[in-house]
């Protein structure tokens, strides 16, 4: 399998996304799946593209609880990660609610994302829990959500 480096920005996103969907709905098809990548941006994105990102996640079916044939990615196909990549391939997505900002990334750079924000000690935050692939940002005054959010895309250059 080759390497997240070896695509564009563009596919890359597509990849990260495509896998974090997986990841967190149950897709019986591709047509599931290409609609929600719509919904996330990819708006032209065409079935055969979709088949040709789910062969690349190295994506399986495999039964689910109520034994429907469901996508999910072989976690021995995964890439790794690599130290060299830049926080903008690192960052899929940024966003937040009234309390808490969301930050998803690319499989295995979670910890990377959080780190980065400890580095910086932005003031207006008071705390980052992370796991492989989320890092959850709690906001020091809930009120300033919506402005550490704004922050954290200025930082890692979203907009």
């Amino acid at each position: 399998m080759k390497e997240f480096d070896d695509y564009s920005t563009k596919e890359q996103k597509q990849l990260a996304i495509c896998q974090r969907l997986i990841t967190e709905k149950s897709y019986l098809s591709q047509e599931a799946l290409r609609r929600d990548l719509q919904q996330h941006g990819f708006t032209g994105i065409s079935q055969s593209t979709v088949s040709r990102l789910l062969k690349l996640l190295g994506a399986i079916k495999i039964r689910n609880t109520k034994g429907q044939k469901i996508y999910s990615v072989n976690p021995q196909s995964r890439p790794a990660p690599d130290a060299a990549r830049s926080i903008a391939e690192m960052v899929v997505s940024v966003e937040h609610n009234s309390e808490f900002i969301l930050i998803h990334t690319a499989a295995g750079y979670g910890r990377a994302v959080a780190r980065i924000l400890d580095y910086h000690a932005l003031p207006e935050i008071l705390g980052v829990i992370a796991g492989s692939s989320i890092v959850w940002v709690a906001p020091r005054v809930v009120q300033r959500t919506g402005l550490v959010h704004k922050q954290i895309n200025y930082l890692f250059k979203m907009n």
